[in-house]
């Protein structure tokens, strides 16, 4: 019965999905094929922001999204002028980012088990506040099946 659940609310979920417009460019598809093999693209997030004024937080970007709990999901960057830093937020508690300031290590694509439905926020800034274009790009990892046995 639980199986059965799952499966409506994926296929709701997939149907929502196909009809909202997405930017299938030339640059979005190279750039979504950057998450992997395994990644299933399933939206895009372009992003063009100025440069920070003096005394002012940086400009970002902020999409809310609902996830799926026991999905992987694969967020990417594709950096046209300055570097892109991701964020993924539950509520405003940072779950994950692309770059961490202390060791100043960047990741690119990163990787969220999400362990429970619900909304999340997907926040997109330029490092040290300098304007930015990017396409930032969210995909479903499949979990190869052999490991959903064990």
């Amino acid at each position: 019965m639980r199986t059965i659940y799952h499966i409506a609310i994926l296929i709701l979920f997939l149907g929502a999905t196909a009809f909202i417009p997405q930017d299938t460019s030339t640059d979005v598809m190279e750039c979504a094929e950057k998450a992997g093999p395994s990644a299933i693209y399933l939206k895009d997030f372009r992003v063009e922001l100025p440069a920070a004024k003096s005394g002012e937080p940086p400009p970002m970007f902020r999409q809310a999204i609902v996830l799926r709990g026991n999905n992987i999901y694969r967020f990417n960057l594709c950096n046209s002028k300055g570097e892109a830093v991701i964020r993924i937020y539950d509520s405003s508690k940072l779950i994950l980012s692309s770059y961490d300031p202390a060791t100043k290590k960047e990741s690119n694509p990163i990787s969220f088990l999400c362990r429970k439905t619900g909304p999340y926020n997907i926040v997109i800034t330029f490092k040290d506040g300098k304007e930015g274009e990017a396409i930032g790009i969210m995909s479903h990892v499949k979990i190869n099946e052999s490991r959903r046995s064990r």
